[in-house]
């Protein structure tokens, strides 16, 4: 009696297992190109390309991941509430300070940050290459490029928006480039509701 209770407990363990497999790779189904997404006061598309899944959503947060061989692509918005500054150029200091911060923890090859109006909105567009970042290990660099940019209708909220790549080459391809200039031009700020 023993063998088979052991038996049966080894076939619960792996239909567990295999049920709870099956669910997390439900949760992250490959999404449509260019389907429309909304997040607050943004109205996003997802990349315009086959074999994107949504890797999160939330109340602050919307995230896209790519997996193809030789690199993991990222694409993401996300809404991030600060202090309200008396003026744009004390914004732009204090969202390059906070992207500085954040990106400290990684090795720098390069980065860069400019102020710009992006949408009618002042931003800190920035782009860096990052070497050995511990969160993929396989991969030598890691490449982004971005905004931070003020929500037009709240002062005391920055939207981020965000490309990036894991791979072993330096830089983004000029595919990337298209595809991340793609992602960013199709993005909008929309009426946060209530």
């Amino acid at each position: 009696m023993g063998r088979e209770t052991m038996n049966r407990l080894i076939v619960i363990v792996l239909v567990t297992v295999a049920c709870a497999n099956a669910v997390l790779a439900q949760e992250q189904a490959s999404i449509n190109p260019a389907g429309i997404y909304h997040l607050g006061g943004v109205t996003l598309v997802s990349p315009n390309q086959p074999g994107w899944v949504l890797l999160q959503s939330g109340e602050s947060l919307i995230a896209f991941q790519k997996r193809v061989e030789g690199e993991v692509l990222n694409a993401s918005v996300k809404n991030i509430k600060t202090k309200v500054f008396d003026n744009d150029q004390e914004l732009l200091t204090s969202l390059e300070a906070l992207k500085l911060e954040e990106l400290s923890k990684l090795k720098k090859d390069s980065v860069h940050f400019n102020y710009v109006r992006f949408k009618a909105s002042p931003c800190v567009q920035y782009d860096g290459i990052f070497k050995n970042d511990t969160s993929a290990p396989n991969f030598q660099y890691l490449n982004l490029k971005g905004y931070l940019c003020r929500y037009p209708e709240s002062k005391g909220l920055v939207v981020q928006i965000e490309f990036s790549n894991h791979s072993n080459q330096r830089a983004f391809s000029e595919n990337l480039v298209d595809l991340s200039n793609e992602f960013f031009a199709r993005m909008a700020f929309s009426k946060v509701a209530g």
